[in-house]
């Protein structure tokens, strides 16, 4: 326990020395915040009135939610690949092998570090948004499970990219690709019906079409919930197993 408290005072002294990271772990969360603050007080009302992205009079809004609340947790997944690609630079997983933590445990709690501060910023998010006034039905305490399943994609995502980028240019690459792949799920709720469907083998479609039923029910789809927690975990598990192969 000792080791871990180590490990994390390390890992904060890391990103306050890096720019980058700083403004990737503060700045890119707060910037998130303010857009979604300008789209609702100059951007919304107009929009609203000549078109609804899914049918309804806050289409608009829950679009913009949606896209924000699914990329958060890639800021910080973002964050955890570039630790651990400067650590694969500096040979620390080859070092691990004679330390007092194994290699597994050093994953799973680099995984943790970076996924805590994505449920915290997730769990501020609607708060400081100012979206949840075009949400009447919102609920806090259903939106949790919600937050924790977004929460798998900052595991996942840099897992995604440290399992196959060998250095931070091919990471950057990769990120962006992930990047287009976790907006498209967007355009689901477009479609009516089982069409939506299409997009499910997107790793954040489980957790969109659980998020978008606390907006509009306040209540929580445990079928589609429980489909999505099952599938991000294979996938991190997937994941989790090719780095520890190549690395």
């Amino acid at each position: 326990m000792v080791y871990v408290f180590r490990l994390a005072v390390n890992d904060l002294k890391n990103i306050l020395r890096d720019k980058f990271l700083v403004y990737a772990a503060i700045a890119l969360p707060l910037l998130v915040i303010v857009i979604s603050q300008i789209y609702v007080l100059w951007i919304g009302p107009p929009l609203e009135e000549i078109i609804s992205l899914t049918g309804t009079t806050t289409g608009n809004y829950k679009a913009i939610f949606l896209l924000c609340a699914t990329m958060l947790p890639l800021v910080y997944g973002f964050i955890s690949a570039f630790l651990i690609l400067d650590e694969k630079d500096e040979h620390l997983l080859t070092v691990l092998r004679v330390m007092p933590i194994s290699r597994n445990s050093y994953l799973i709690y680099r995984m943790l570090f970076m996924s805590i501060f994505s449920f915290c910023v997730l769990m501020i998010y609607p708060a400081l948004s100012g979206l949840l006034g075009e949400f009447p039905n919102f609920s806090y305490i259903n939106y949790i499970p919600a937050a924790i399943l977004l929460t798998l994609l900052t595991p996942f995502s840099a897992l995604l990219v440290t399992a196959f980028a060998t250095n931070k240019v091919q990471a950057f690459a990769i990120f962006k690709i992930s990047g287009t792949i976790f907006i498209v799920p967007l355009f689901a709720f477009l479609l009516s019906g089982s069409l939506r469907y299409i997009f499910a083998p997107a790793p954040n479609f489980w957790a969109l079409i659980t998020l978008k039923n606390v907006i509009d029910t306040g209540l929580n789809d445990y079928l589609h919930m429980g489909i999505g927690f099952a599938y991000i975990i294979v996938l991190i598990g997937i994941l989790f197993y090719i780095f520890n192969k190549k690395n």
